[in-house]
Parts: C-alpha cells; sequence; structure tokens
C-alpha cells in the first residue's frame, strides 16, 4: 500500500522476503491491486476493489480502506497525465467516460485542476 500512495515502480511482492507469500490466498488481491496500480491498468484496478476478495480486504484491513480514496484518486491521476499527452483537445466527457471508468465529469475537472496546480 505505501508503495501505491507514493507511486513508487517497486513491487513489495517481488522482494525476496514476499515471494513465499505472493500466492497466499489473503494477499493475491493486494498483489493483483499492486500489478494493476503499476500497469496504469485503471479498469482492473476498480473490478478488483469491487471483487469479493478486494471486498474483503477492505473490510478487514482498516489501513487500506482509509486510503483507498488516496490510491483512486492517484491512478486516475496517472491515467490522465498518459492519456492527455497526445491531446491538443479533448472533452472532459471523454475522459470520464473512455479512459476513467465513468466517473463525474466534476471528479475528471478536479483531477485536472490538481495536475495543473
Amino acid at each position: 500500500l505505501a508503495s501505491m500512495l507514493h507511486a513508487s515502480s517497486i513491487n513489495p511482492f517481488d522482494s525476496q522476503e514476499a515471494r513465499p507469500y505472493r500466492d497466499d490466498p489473503q494477499i493475491v488481491a493486494m498483489t493483483n491491486l499492486v500489478a494493476a496500480f503499476q500497469d496504469s491498468d485503471i479498469s482492473t484496478f476498480e473490478t478488483i476493489l469491487q471483487s469479493p476478495p478486494g471486498q474483503r480486504m477492505l473490510q478487514h484491513d482498516e489501513f487500506i480502506r482509509l486510503h483507498v480514496t488516496d490510491l483512486l484518486r492517484t491512478i486516475r491521476t496517472q491515467v490522465l497525465q498518459k492519456v492527455l499527452v497526445p491531446y491538443q483537445n479533448i472533452s472532459l466527457a471523454a475522459l470520464a467516460s473512455h479512459h476513467l471508468n465513468n466517473i463525474r465529469v466534476e471528479e475528471v475537472e478536479a483531477l485536472l485542476v490538481q495536475l495543473i496546480l
């Protein structure tokens, strides 16, 4: 979680100490969440959070539950930065629906303001 909050490219589950636990059912959802985050795959990221293992993770881990909003904001910001590069003009509605899993246009606007400031 800390690596995602700091937008680090280091996968904590690749360390030698963590490898034996990588396929443990209790942390597979977190492993997949980290992979989706590092790939800026917002669709998979949100699907994992909404899946039964992801919901259990959120229910049982208060630290993750407290920071899930920050994680969503961070991954959405990463996606926006990648998507906007080739465009001179693009509508907020297109960003919201095609690239950010149908979030509200107001949320897209807030993310863009955050990027500008």
